[in-house]
């Protein structure tokens, strides 16, 4: 079983590493959502705080991208991923498909040159 000093050891490990491949971008994140949201944003209900977590993922995959180059495939996959996942909420549930109304039986048509009696 590892110990805590192990386990840190571990993590900063994992850390430089993705540091060689994104650079510092949780510093920058800031910087674009100040830009996209320069007036603040008003969120009250779980809903929007949903919503609102899944774009700032969104953008965290967008710049981690922008900071490989563009070339960052997992980056742009995760950013698909999570705007499929806001569409899905912030989308309104189909209404249920109502049947068609029965259309009432019409009478049989009387064959040209039949007579009646």
């Amino acid at each position: 079983m590892k110990d805590a000093s192990q386990i840190l050891i571990d993590m900063a490990q994992t850390y430089m590493e993705r540091n060689k491949v994104y650079g510092d971008n949780y510093k920058r994140v800031g910087d674009v959502m100040k830009a996209l949201f320069p007036n603040g944003v008003a969120i009250n209900t779980p809903e929007q705080f949903t919503v609102w977590h899944l774009f700032e993922l969104m953008v965290v995959k967008m710049t981690r991208f922008a900071n490989t180059g563009l070339s960052h495939q997992d980056s742009i996959h995760d950013l698909a991923v999570y705007a499929a996942m806001v569409e899905s909420l912030i989308t309104p549930p189909e209404a249920e498909p109502q049947p068609e109304p029965e259309a009432e039986p019409q009478p049989a048509a009387e064959e040209p040159g039949a007579q009646n009696g």
